[in-house]
């Protein structure tokens, strides 16, 4: 039997595609299933978005863990490589869950490079539904040099 929680009333609630957002056209198959995640760049830098639908949802109403950890781990990413021709791949990721969202709510990742060498880029962030964080992670993306055409 699963215990019901506290009624959530939530503040960041939307019906279609947020102000400023686009379809992600960076997103391999695993990501366009899980998501769609949506991208939006300004003067404030680079936001990755998700629109929670039902099946992002666990038993309970809530967006499942797994959905809110492949989100911060495509802003990782999305983060490492924006304004670079750099391919990442995720060496290492840590997430702390804060808080949920619902059906309908705004999810939106933002994150910062802490640190870019050679061959590794540092990155911290948080997922957050208006002002209320979610999601605070970090992650270690490698990047990927493109190799020489035959």
């Amino acid at each position: 039997m699963v215990a019901s929680a506290a009624p959530f009333v939530s503040v960041c609630r939307v019906s279609e595609m947020p102000a400023g957002y686009r379809p992600d056209p960076e997103l391999d198959p695993a990501e366009s299933h899980v998501g769609p995640f949506l991208r939006r760049e300004g003067p404030d830098g680079l936001c990755i978005g998700l629109v929670v639908q039902d099946h992002h949802c666990n038993e309970h109403g809530a967006i499942h863990g797994g959905v809110q950890m492949a989100l911060a781990d495509y802003t990782v990413g999305a983060t490492a490589r924006f304004g670079t021709t750099d391919s990442t791949v995720t060496v290492s990721f840590s997430a702390q869950f804060v808080d949920t969202a619902r059906a309908g709510d705004l999810v939106e990742g933002r994150a910062e490079v802490v640190r870019r060498t050679g061959s590794l880029v540092f990155v911290q962030g948080r997922l957050s539904c208006a002002d209320r964080a979610l999601l605070a992670f970090s992650g270690v993306v490698k990047r990927l040099r493109p190799t020489p055409s035959p």
